[in-house]
């Protein structure tokens, strides 16, 4: 039985993948500032250290799902690690 690409568990894998991913930028940002002030008003800052790799991640994991076979099973890894257990 072929699983739903774009289904629950896909969103599921994607969703983990790419909060983790900002996570880590917001952790990084947080250690970054006990030493270094960051102007958290200054958008373009926030993008640069938020925005940007949790963009990434998003659009990684995308581009991964929407290259792979309607059969293949859904994944948001570009690894190869299938979301479908």
């Amino acid at each position: 039985m072929a699983s739903n690409k774009w289904g629950k568990r896909y969103w599921g894998d994607l969703g983990e993948r790419v909060g983790s991913t900002f996570l880590g930028a917001l952790l990084g940002t947080i250690t970054l500032t006990s030493s270094t002030p960051v102007d958290w008003g200054d958008q373009k800052a926030i993008w640069a250290t938020l925005g940007v790799p949790t963009a990434v991640s998003l659009i990684k994991g995308l581009l991964r799902n929407m290259a792979t076979d309607e059969d293949a099973p859904p994944s948001a890894s570009l690894a190869g690690v299938s979301s479908d257990t």
